[in-house]
């Protein structure tokens, strides 16, 4: 019996040690395979340079642009005063629409990051200075020239002031935003009018039709040549508002004058600007063929995004949506505030589509997301080419069941390209416009 339980004994001993001996081996089998590992797909890395290269060619293409229709208008504006007359003042107030235009589709660059000479600092040269010169809107009508009931209003009648370029900049928000004296404004309400309905007459070369005198001047120097009749006639004219002044317009030919430095002042600004674009040697262009951080295209798409936001929405539709009488908008004497709307957006459209550009980025990682941003770009340009530019002329009510549409695609733009920005990892500022 002793014998037999050993026997069994010895028996589960060996089953025991070839069990473990198998369980060992199995272990070093596994140890020795290798661990598949789950991976996600990596994502492809920002092309920083390709963006940059893209906004600079679209930088420098449509700046040059804008100077190339600066520079048609100022010779269509040299032939118009040589003949001034109503035909010739019509294809000048086209050249100025085509010029301004144009500027618009590339305007927001100046809120594009880079960095600024000291000379240009300086000499008051910066981008940021130029803009404002080029740009600045609304603008007191009657700082630059007569109206209606104030035939004698305005810097073209202030004999004071010479109309040189180193005065206009000096009086250029002298103590106002709105007393604006320099830019495409000033020229728009001098070829426009008032009401839209400039007569070619005002440019004609032609003395005054009453005599005008600097007053101020005329008392301290030539006391004795004032009588007392030529200060009652000029004072009723500027000061009698209870009918409308028998004066009709006068200094024809500070106007002309005026006219001239302003197209001069607007080519050069736009040389300015377009030679700093410039791809090959531009000062503005060489900083962005260094190395690059992320938060130079952060900065770029930011400004794209508040173009849309603080230009068009808070500024153009704002006006359009509140004021009963849409006072403050960017093209009052011109009429063309629903081409403005459309240059603008169109501008932002062609730096995210371009080539190698934004949206082509979004495409690579979240193709519908791009798709996405592109159709609501096109449905909202065909909407904006649809609106008529007297609806600034509707009553409030009209305007509000016209443009709360147009309004509402204009924050649904926003929201996709801010998804399109969280696609690309580049954090924006928090939109800050409701979008229920």
């Amino acid at each position: 019996m002793i014998l037999t339980i050993q026997r069994n004994l010895s028996a589960l001993f060996s089953t025991a040690l070839i069990s473990l001996s198998l369980l060992l081996s199995g272990c070093d089998q596994f140890k020795n395979e290798p661990v598949a590992k789950t991976t996600e797909p990596e994502t492809a890395k920002l092309n920083g340079e390709a963006i940059l290269s893209s906004a600079n060619l679209y930088a420098y293409t449509q700046m040059s642009e804008a100077l190339n229709q600066a520079q048609l208008l100022d010779g269509i504006i040299t032939s118009f005063l040589h003949h001034p007359n109503p035909l010739s003042l019509e294809e000048t107030q086209t050249a100025w629409v085509n010029a301004y235009q144009a500027f618009l589709e590339v305007s927001y660059f100046h809120g594009i990051p880079r960095f600024e000479k000291p000379q240009y600092q300086n000499e008051d040269d910066t981008y940021t200075i130029l803009h404002e010169q080029l740009d600045s809107w609304p603008i007191e009508a009657g700082y630059i020239d007569y109206l209606p009931m104030y035939p004698l209003s305005g810097i073209i009648n202030d004999m004071t002031l010479t109309i040189t370029l180193p005065s206009m900049i000096a009086q250029h928000g002298f103590s106002d935003a709105l007393f604006a004296s320099l830019g495409y404004h000033p020229m728009e309400f001098i070829l426009f009018g008032a009401d839209g309905k400039r007569s070619a007459r005002d440019f004609i070369p032609q003395e005054n039709s009453i005599e005008v005198v600097d007053i101020d001047t005329a008392k301290t120097e030539n006391p004795d040549e004032v009588t007392a009749e030529q200060l009652a006639e000029l004072e009723n004219a500027e000061h009698d508002h209870d009918h409308e002044s028998p004066v009709g317009p006068q200094n024809h030919n500070r106007r002309r004058d005026y006219l001239r430095l302003l197209s001069a002042h607007i080519v050069q600004s736009l040389q300015k600007i377009t030679d700093r674009w410039e791809p090959a040697h531009g000062y503005y262009a060489k900083q962005w063929r260094q190395p690059q951080q992320m938060e130079n295209l952060t900065l770029i798409f930011q400004v794209l995004v508040e173009t849309i936001q603080v230009d068009i929405l808070d500024r153009h539709l704002r006006s359009l949506l509140t004021e009963k009488n849409a006072e403050t908008l960017r093209s009052p004497f011109a009429k063309k505030d629903m081409q403005n709307i459309k240059a603008v957006l169109t501008g932002v459209e062609k730096l995210l589509m371009a080539e190698n550009g934004f949206v082509d980025e979004i495409r690579a990682r979240q193709a519908d997301v791009a798709d996405k941003i592109t159709a609501q770009f096109k449905r909202l340009l065909l909407d904006v080419t649809s609106l008529k530019e007297s609806l600034p002329d509707s009553s409030l009510e009209q305007r509000k069941k016209v443009l709360d549409i147009t309004h509402q695609k204009i924050v649904d733009l926003l929201e996709s390209l801010y998804l399109g920005a969280q696609v690309l990892d580049i954090e924006l500022a928090t939109l800050p416009v409701s979008t229920t």
